[in-house]
């Protein structure tokens, strides 16, 4: 028998309730073992001064207290299921932004668009030109990779302009301490 075992067992032993055989692992144990017969010795001391403690007497009253006190408690109603799915405000604005990115992406794609908008022949035009043909250029896998990349990195922007001050020192600090080049 390990010790890590024999210690597990030691109350069950105080209390008289080991069975035979492991009753006999655990004395043989104890007989060798002077780390868990000290552990043992501990145990029969704690026992024994809680035994000597006096009970100390409840009041009269108690129950009529406790009871007089949740009828006082106000009842909560219990949730809807649909309560639990409401959004917080945060995650209202995470979801706006998300989806006010992803609806200038799509129209900023579009010819007629580009067209309409003031930017005609500046450098942000040939910029966007450039990142269409790019990522109509893409096969799926490629184009999905570079979405979920995309997605991922504006999720935590989004994330840290929302979250507290300290969780965004937090989240930085981690980040800086697994950069191995910068330290």
């Amino acid at each position: 028998m390990r010790c890590s075992e024999a210690v597990s067992q030691l109350q069950l032993y105080l209390d008289g309730r080991l069975p035979g055989e492991r009753l006999q692992a655990l004395e043989t144990h104890l007989a060798r073992c002077a780390r868990c017969r000290d552990e043992l010795e501990l145990l029969e001391e704690v026992v024994r001064h809680l035994e000597s403690l006096q009970p100390v007497p409840e009041p009269d009253d108690l129950s009529a207290r406790i009871m007089e006190r949740v009828a006082l408690t106000p009842q909560q109603q219990p949730s809807s299921i649909f309560a639990q799915l409401r959004p917080s405000p945060s995650e209202l604005l995470a979801a706006a932004v998300l989806a006010t990115i992803a609806s200038l992406g799509s129209l900023l794609t579009q010819p007629v668009v580009l067209r309409l908008l003031p930017l005609e022949g500046g450098p942000l035009t040939a910029t966007l030109t450039a990142a269409t043909h790019l990522l109509q250029s893409m096969d799926a896998t490629t184009l999905l990779l570079v979405c979920w990349v995309l997605g991922t990195l504006v999720g935590i922007c989004i994330t840290l302009l929302v979250a507290g001050e300290e969780l965004r020192s937090r989240w930085l600090r981690a980040v800086w301490e697994r950069l191995p080049v910068l330290h």
